[in-house]
């Protein structure tokens, strides 16, 4: 396929130049896609016609909302020209300021005294587009506390991004109460309605958010077949290939105050939390959508795993036939990898696969995962950060559902063995082209004997797509203070194409770190939107082919722990290197073909049209 809305001209490609309101632009250009949107939604209220003109009713409860949303979005040219031959890179990053962001800290509840294993799981954080303005918002899961033997929710705390700073938005005002003591963030448009919802798991249960459209959400709603699970991490996906998002939920233990066990430090005296070795895993969920919200349960139809210890879980397309697969991580045992069979059933490939367990054939504990291709060959590798005492693993894809432990072979099992890995994720962060990976670290138990409660980040340079590099130690760089690591999302939240990071630590206050780096390169950031596909199309790829290589990006669902990143695919372009095609193949097979795209910018690729879009930094 060779239609575009670039034309290649004198060595630029340009754009055609028109002018929308970013939110009204984006939803009208999906539905236009999808024949109009269900009766309940603002937008179909809204009529026809330019999004140049007044903005619909949603966009206006939006201007209510957030009055200073930036008003307009115009496509401008773009250029293919690159630096020097010789590339400077550094990574480096700031840490933003108080006046930045705000004070939000997610509590585990400590102060009580209780000295429980739920305490030790800490919670996350979603970097989604909550106002339709373009710039990433954060929403925090506030963890929780304890009353009297029981496990009380704390607010979840919502961060607007205005361009220049965060502002805190009150929960009562975008958000009903939850129920839950909260852990995980699952992002993803769960009604079709083209504004993006998400999942809040929790001890207790999940509830569900769904976007009212107008910057806020309606009452969360608890789903039924999560009632009474202890849901750590989700990951949305168009498993059955309806068009429509589905969500597997990731659980954990079978703890609670009438089956909770006094453990000890290793003096034998000291109180301290409980390994998961004492307690029985519970069955995770697979619930499918209908498309207006609702979802049934299908984890027995589609053969999931009735006995789980889950922590991590992350949604891709890992043998590239258009059907998205899993991988969860699991806590001391086996991790389970699932093959999506024609969107009907999954496959459990653990075993086969050799993705499951370590180098030596042990379980490891695994919290946070991740999917990327690491080394360039087109195949979407694995990543798990796991417990300290084991090396983090990264498993090749060899094809044909088999993976290789290479953490010796890349470095990875070189790492010292004293950290507890949780947030995590692949990213080209110094914008070399290949893929480097960051590991937010924290004990889970008090009084460890072999490392520190609280950790510092990890930061691995990929190393010409082979071998990993610990790097970050600089005892001025953010990565060196330590901090009881959790959640750990994606972002760019200053709109430069170098992609942050989102932490939130336990009992601590949540940090962004801002990507700094110095390069004479070239960048590219990519957002997909579907229309055919689930809106949010997991699973869908970009590839960017350079003069030497070719780079890969896939969306996925899930990954990292309890988390949510952004949904933009970043790619770097090296010095010296232009280039020649972008490439999108959506899971049905359907490819768009751009020639000579632009570079430094960021586009807006629908499925279904010949055309991206241009958008605003």
């Amino acid at each position: 396929m060779n239609g575009s809305g670039f034309t290649a001209a004198a060595g630029h490609s340009r754009i055609r130049t028109q002018t929308y309101r970013v939110g009204v632009w984006l939803t009208l250009l999906w539905l236009s896609l999808n024949g109009g949107c269900s009766p309940q939604s603002p937008q179909a209220q809204s009529g026809g016609g330019d999004a140049s003109d007044d903005p619909p009713a949603a966009q206006q409860h939006v201007a209510t909302m957030w009055p200073d949303q930036p008003a307009e979005l115009t496509a401008v040219n773009g250029s293919t020209s690159v630096g020097a031959d010789e590339t400077v890179e550094a990574i480096r990053f700031r840490q933003l300021t108080a006046e930045e962001l705000p004070h939000v800290v997610a509590t585990n509840g400590i102060e009580k005294g209780y000295t429980t294993i739920l305490e030790s799981l800490g919670s996350g954080l979603a970097a989604l587009d909550l106002d339709g303005d373009g710039c990433d918002d954060l929403v925090i899961a506030g963890g929780g506390e304890f009353g009297d033997r029981v496990a009380l929710p704390k607010k979840i705390q919502v961060l607007r991004n205005t361009g220049t700073v965060f502002v805190s938005v009150p929960q009562e005002t975008v958000l009903g109460e939850t129920t839950l003591y909260q852990h995980g963030i699952a992002v993803s448009d769960l009604n079709s309605d083209g504004f993006p919802d998400f999942v809040l798991c929790g001890y207790g249960g999940a509830e569900l958010y769904l976007n009212a459209g107008d910057g806020s959400f309606l009452p969360p709603r608890m789903l039924r077949a999560c009632a009474d699970l202890w849901c750590v991490s989700a990951a949305c996906a168009d498993f059955s290939n309806d068009g429509v998002a589905d969500i597997f939920i990731a659980t954990y233990v079978d703890w609670s105050f009438e089956n909770d066990p006094p453990c000890y430090a290793e003096d034998g005296v000291t109180r301290d939390n409980c390994s998961p070795r004492l307690f029985n895993g519970q069955p995770d969920r697979l619930l499918i959508g209908d498309g207006s919200g609702e979802f049934q349960d299908a984890a027995a139809a589609w053969n999931v795993n009735t006995d789980s210890k889950a922590l991590g879980v992350v949604a891709a397309d890992l043998d590239l036939d258009g059907d998205i697969d899993l991988y969860v991580g699991n806590d001391v045992m086996t991790n389970y990898l699932y093959r999506n069979e024609n969107g009907r059933q999954f496959e459990d490939l653990t075993v086969r696969s050799g993705a499951g367990v370590s180098s030596r054939g042990t379980p490891d504990a695994s919290m946070g995962v991740d999917v990327c291709d690491f080394n360039g060959d087109g195949l979407p590798d694995i990543w798990s950060a796991n417990f300290e005492h084991e090396s983090f693993a990264i498993y090749r894809n060899q094809g044909d559902w088999l993976f290789r432990n290479v953490s010796e072979l890349t470095g990875v099992a070189s790492i010292p063995a004293l950290y507890v890995g949780w947030g995590t994720a692949f990213q080209d962060f110094d914008l070399d082209g290949d893929a480097d990976v960051v590991v937010t670290n924290g004990n889970v138990v008090r009084h460890p004997a072999h490392s520190a409660v609280r950790q510092r980040l990890l930061l691995l340079e990929n190393q010409d797509s082979a071998w990993f590099e610990e790097t970050g130690g600089d005892p001025q760089s953010p990565f060196s203070r330590p901090r009881e690591g959790r959640g750990l999302a994606i972002l760019d939240w200053n709109l430069d194409g170098r992609p942050d990071i989102a932490l939130s630590p336990v009992n601590e206050p949540v940090e962004i770190l801002e990507n700094q780096a110095d390069t004479d390169g070239s960048w590219l950031s990519i957002q997909l939107i579907g229309s055919k596909s689930a809106r949010h199309p997991v699973g869908a790829s970009v590839e960017l082919h350079l003069q030497e290589r070719v780079l890969t990006r896939q969306l996925k669902g899930g990954g990292s722990y309890a988390s949510s990143s952004t949904t933009t695919l970043f790619f770097g372009i090296p010095s010296g290197e232009s280039v020649q095609q972008l490439l999108v193949r959506w899971s049905d097979g359907e490819q768009l073909q751009i020639e000579q795209p632009p570079v430094n910018c960021s586009l807006l690729i629908l499925e279904g049209r010949a055309q991206a879009y241009l958008l605003p930094r």
